[in-house]
């Protein structure tokens, strides 16, 4: 581009570009597209970028184009990328605009940088770290000796400048290749030396400034403070192999960390509750998070260095003094006036949950544990010794599970709050993995881990506490009970819940909530220890929980017990007989009473494990679930989820059902049309769901109905599109060809035909899906007659594929064997058709088809596949074509292989179908009997072989006449002819 004219030329049209006119937004765009691969296009975008006489909006549009060109075009592999010249061009200019003020801008400004240095870092660029590090240790110097008139510049300097370190290093802690790892360590202590004295001159400059009652100073202060603590972060965590070798200068940036972060979170504390809201105490806020960020991060990655540091202890000291103190607020309003009284709110909770991570990292970590034969090397003995010694001592650990337990564990006062106000959020929200935001949640893995370590210490003290018959006040009743459900594991031999339960009823509470409790205690501990025999009193207390009137979160946990208790291994079908209708009665009470989406999908889903356990049980309240099913669809109606859920409930019904669900066909038939239209966007997330409906359909169907006859005519397009489905969607055509496959063919056989060769005779096809293709061409082949087969297999070349491409033999032999078995399989069950075939080929193709097809044989391994191969074999010497004729030498000695190998016909038979899915085979369905049958009359099984080749040689004698035939014969070799004849005598 002309960088004059061009120029004003971009400054219009990244103008254009922030206007508020969608037409000249899209034409700014077109053309921003078209010129963003010519050269020069990014040194003008930076260029404009830099001119402050122009407009904000340009500025700011040309410099988030000129970031997006960078993540394009500055990789130097890259399509259309950026030449050399113009990145010469532009990287002298890069630092040159530290100093922009304008918010937005700046920080696309440091994005942009950044990633030129993510591509030109090392290796291109290999001062680019010095160069950055000796910028800001310049503008910080300058700051230092600044005039106050100069030092509001100063500081957006700086703050700019970090803010690219903090980028880069951010880059260089991602990579993990080993010359990228060690490009990092060359570069941190350099990078740690500018950073970390102006961290410590930062700090020092704040308390002054507080001191002085300077609140902008402070707050440009505490900005600097957060940049250099998100760069020195990294450097400190992942920018050092060697610890013991690092610089005082880094032992004495931890060591302060612990300090700092205690006196900005006493300031922070001290401040009015209303002020807190302002910007300065956010960043005051991050700044506070940060250090935990570090502390956490440091455990994470660096864990014996770590707890071996002398500044450990006393940070998790500190740490548990928050903990400590911010524990009676949890509980300072009684769950039984959650509504009269308001819950005072913790002071910073994220803290308190980054103390909590801190004391789990430090229970439970593998680098602090001995191996599974006891045996501590010398980094865990040194842990030991410290944690046992000084963190985790007895009287501590008594301490901390006491407070845990009766502070941070119970449900709280605004847990009730949300069963009243918005009960559905509540469920929802209670079932997220989201630890790190939660602070009961927190608590509880860090209990179960701490019990899990110290159950020697924990576990008696707890059963005693269980024991008692009178436990105030509430918080403390329900955090015993928490204990015991997130325990369960662990007290299950010291502790006889199902007696325990009988000798603790639930006390009544305006929200149920000792109801609530005992139903999530049930649930807890089905899958840890409850008898069987105990079961018809959990499922009757459960069930009791969950009838209309109790609160919606009662009642929705109860059902979720009851599931606990349904998919629990010792599960007995016939004991929970008596419940089931009352079962389903109240799961479909709770569809009505739900309104969330999510939680209606979960009602299903416990529908659906019902049906799927009870299997044939279900029959009786069959009508009941199927009268469901279209207010079901209409409500989940947008949500593609709901729907797959609402079809794995009627695929779970029609399988339980049996023979019996072919009175759903003409209910359930709309719906699998719906979910395998490719033409309706929602078949991306249905079309498994439905198919594997369809396919339950036909398998336990004895009849056909005509709306599921017209699906089949789906099957062509599913063939072409389907990738993941392909499997499910030939056993689809399987299943008809079986049920009716007459009527299959006569009405959609050419489609159907058709569709499977392009399938086979595709190249690019996996061998997995083309043997897939030929097996559904077998079934079809074995159960409808030539009649209304061999008219399709003409038309569609379906014969003459395989044919050329045995002849070419270009393919692999996984995949010729495929072609070479259907072949035989047509010559075995439609031997007139397969006979005119091969007479109307040229003579030196079918030469050369049945040498190729002799030779295969070779390659084939499965029994029955031989004796196929050897049948059709056999099916072709009934003809004068010499091209055939001229193998028989090759053929005998096959034959003679598979008289002597596999013997009586019916040694090889098994009655089951090895492509049939397990989850069918549980129960046995209607297709289980027809694909039996089908193996069972199949030739290569049933067939006598001394018999079938007698008779092919006396039909070839026949067709050539005695003196032909036996000068064929004689081609043969007299051993291998010897032994043909003893074995068929």
């Amino acid at each position: 581009m002309d960088s004059s004219d061009s120029r004003q030329s971009v400054i219009e049209v990244l103008e254009n570009a922030t206007s508020q006119d969608p037409a000249c937004m899209a034409r700014a765009d077109d053309n921003l597209r078209i010129w963003e691969t010519r050269p020069q296009f990014h040194a003008i975008l930076f260029s404009i970028f830099a001119d402050r006489t122009l407009s904000m909006p340009a500025r700011l549009m040309a410099i988030i184009t000129f970031k997006n060109g960078v993540d394009k075009y500055w990789k130097k592999t890259a399509l259309h990328a950026i030449g050399l010249a113009e990145k010469e061009l532009i990287r002298p200019q890069l630092l040159s605009m530290l100093d922009e003020d304008a918010p937005q801008i700046a920080v696309q400004y440091c994005v942009a940088i950044a990633r030129i240095a993510r591509w030109e870092f090392p290796l291109v660029w290999p001062t680019f770290a010095e160069e950055l590090a000796s910028r800001v240790h310049a503008i910080a110097h300058d700051l230092n000796s600044s005039a106050d008139a100069n030092r509001r510049r100063c500081y957006t300097m700086e703050h700019n400048a970090l803010y690219i370190l903090h980028l880069f290093v951010k880059m260089l802690c991602e990579r993990k290749l080993a010359r990228e790892r060690q490009a990092l360590r060359s570069t941190a202590p350099a990078l740690f030396s500018v950073v970390a004295p102006i961290y410590a001159r930062r700090v020092a400059q704040f308390n002054e400034a507080l001191h002085v009652g300077d609140s902008e100073g402070s707050q440009e202060l505490l900005k600097s403070i957060r940049f250099c603590l998100k760069t020195l972060r990294r450097l400190y965590v992942h920018g050092f192999g060697d610890f013991e070798a690092a610089d005082a200068l880094v032992h004495e940036f931890y060591m302060a960390t612990v300090g700092h972060q205690a006196a900005f979170y006493e300031l922070f504390c001290g401040l009015p509750a209303e002020s807190r809201e302002a910007d300065g105490c956010r960043i005051l806020v991050k700044i506070i998070l940060l250090y935990g960020k570090i502390h956490l991060e440091f455990q994470k990655f660096k864990a014996v260095r770590f707890i071996t540091t002398p500044a450990v202890v006393p940070l998790l000291r500190w740490y548990w003094q928050q903990i400590q103190g911010e524990a009676p607020q949890l509980t300072a309003v009684p769950l039984e006036r959650s509504g009269d009284l308001e819950s005072p709110p913790l002071v910073l909770e994220r803290l308190v949950i980054q103390g909590l991570e801190l004391y789990r990292g430090v229970v439970k970590n593998m680098f602090y544990l001995a191996d599974d034969n006891g045996q501590m090397d010398e980094d865990v003995q040194r842990c030991r010794l410290v944690i046992d010694g000084e963190i985790m001592t007895a009287p501590f650990v008594a301490q901390m599970s006491e407070t845990l337990m009766c502070h941070y564990i119970p449900l709280k006062a605004c847990d009730i709050e949300m069963w009243q106000d918005d009960p559905e959020t509540w469920i929802a929200n209670e079932d997220l993995d989201h630890w790190e935001f939660d602070v009961r949640r927190s608590a509880e893995r860090l209990f179960k881990d701490l019990v899990n370590q110290q159950r020697d210490r924990i576990v008696p003290e707890l059963v005693q506490a269980l024991q008692q018959p009178n436990v105030t006040p509430s918080f403390k009743l329900d955090g015993l009970y928490t204990a015991l459900g997130l325990c369960a594991s662990e007290l299950y031999d010291h502790i006889d819940f199902c007696h325990w339960l009988r000798q603790h009823p639930p006390t009544d509470s305006p929200m149920s909530v000792s109801k609530w409790r005992i139903a999530w205690l049930i649930g807890k501990w089905v899958p840890v220890k409850f008898p069987t025999d105990e079961r018809p009193h959990a499922y009757v207390a459960l069930l009791e929980y969950a009838r209309p009137g109790e609160p919606l979160v009662l009642r929705m946990e109860a059902i979720a017990s009851l599931l606990a208790c349904i998919d629990d291994w010792d599960f007995d079908a016939t004991q929970f007989k008596p419940y089931l209708q009352l079962s389903i009665e109240r799961i479909t009470e709770m569809l009505g009473s739900v309104n969330q989406a999510e939680l209606r999908m979960r009602m299903v889903n416990y529908l659906s494990a019902i049906v799927s356990r009870m299997q044939r049980e279900i029959a009786p309240f069959a009508e009941s679930i199927v009268r469901l099913i279209p207010l079901l669809w209409q409500s989940a109606a947008g949500e593609n989820l709901y729907q797959t859920a609402v079809l794995s409930l009627v695929t779970k019904l029609v399988v339980a059902l049996g023979v019996h669900s072919a009175a759903l066909q003409p209910f359930v038939a709309p719906l699998v049309q719906h979910s395998i239209d490719l033409d309706d966007p929602a078949h991306v997330y249905l079309i498994v769901d439905g198919i594997d409906l369809w396919l339950a359909l036909i398998r336990n169907a004895s009849t056909i109905d005509p709306n599921l006859m017209a699906l089949l005519r789906h099957i062509p397009r599913l063939l072409q599109s389907s990738t993941e489905t392909l499997k499910s969607v030939l056993k689809v055509v399987e299943g008809y060809a079986l049920l009716c496959g007459v009527d299959m063919m006569r009405n959609y056989g050419p489609a159907l035909i058709g569709a499977l060769h392009e399938l086979v005779a595709d190249t690019d096809m996996h061998v997995r899906a083309i043997a897939a293709g030929y097996t559904t061409l077998n079934v079809i082949v074995q159960c409808v007659q030539a009649e209304l087969v061999g008219p399709a297999l003409v038309e569609s070349n379906m014969m003459w594929t395989p044919f050329t491409r045995i002849v070419d033999k270009k393919e692999a032999a996984m995949v010729l064997i495929h072609h070479a078995g259907f072949l035989s399989r047509i010559a075995v069950h439609y031997p007139q058709l397969f006979i005119e075939f091969l007479t109307a080929q040229d003579a030196q193709l079918t030469t050369m088809f049945a040498e190729h097809w002799v030779e295969i044989y070779d390659d084939v391994g499965q029994v029955a596949q031989r004796r196929l191969h050897a049948l059709g074999l056999a099916v072709a010497i009934a003809t004068t074509n010499d091209g055939v004729l001229k193998m028989l030498p090759l053929m005998v000695p096959i034959w003679n292989d598979v008289l002597s190998n596999t013997g009586d016909s019916q040694l090889y038979f098994s009655d089951r179908d090895d492509d049939e899915d397990d989850e069918f085979n549980e129960i046995v369905v209607p297709e289980s009997e027809r694909r039996r049958k089908l193996l069972s009359n199949d030739p290569a099984h049933k067939y006598d072989m001394k018999k079938a080749f007698s008779q092919s040689m006396a039909e070839c004698e026949r067709l050539n006449g005695v003196e032909r035939f036996h000068a064929i014969i004689a081609q043969v070799s007299a051993e291998d002819l010897e032994d043909l004849k003893s074995q068929l005598s």
